[in-house]
């Protein structure tokens, strides 16, 4: 890969200066992970008054990325896996969390979940990032 891999404020998820984006606040959580908190707009709607599953899946993909950041990695998704445990009702507030499960041979292995504010899970997810290179771990962002 030619092109390094730099956080901007564009990014759909996460940049502050993209009109269209969520606009997501991804912190540190703990010495591997990353969380966020996430509220199901109706510009989010999928069937039936319930958050598209797809908003999920990309929230759980940019925690990928973030664990990997704070980590001191630039990495780029390799797979992810959501199982949908329940459907989100529209203005549900969730929260959301990834965690490194392992790290070997370039690759990152980390587990998401999220869950609505009866403490129920909504979706877990299992991603794989592969490793573009090793940078000093991130200041907490």
């Amino acid at each position: 890969m030619n092109v390094p891999l730099e956080k901007d404020s564009h990014c759909f998820c996460c940049g502050k200066d993209n009109p269209h984006g969520l606009h997501l606040h991804v912190l540190r959580d703990g010495p591997t992970g990353a969380k966020t908190v996430f509220i199901a707009r109706k510009r989010y709607c999928g069937w039936s008054k319930y958050l598209h599953g797809g908003v999920i899946s990309l929230i759980f993909d940019e925690l990928l990325g973030w664990v990997s950041l704070h980590l001191g990695y630039d990495a780029v998704t390799a797979r992810l896996e959501v199982r949908y445990r329940q459907p989100v009702p529209l203005n549900s507030r969730l929260l959301f969390k990834g965690n490194l499960e392992k790290a070997e041979k370039g690759l990152l292995d980390i587990g998401t979940v999220a869950w609505l504010e009866d403490g129920s899970v909504a979706a877990t997810g299992k991603g794989r990032m592969m490793v573009i290179r090793r940078r000093s771990p991130a200041s907490g962002r």
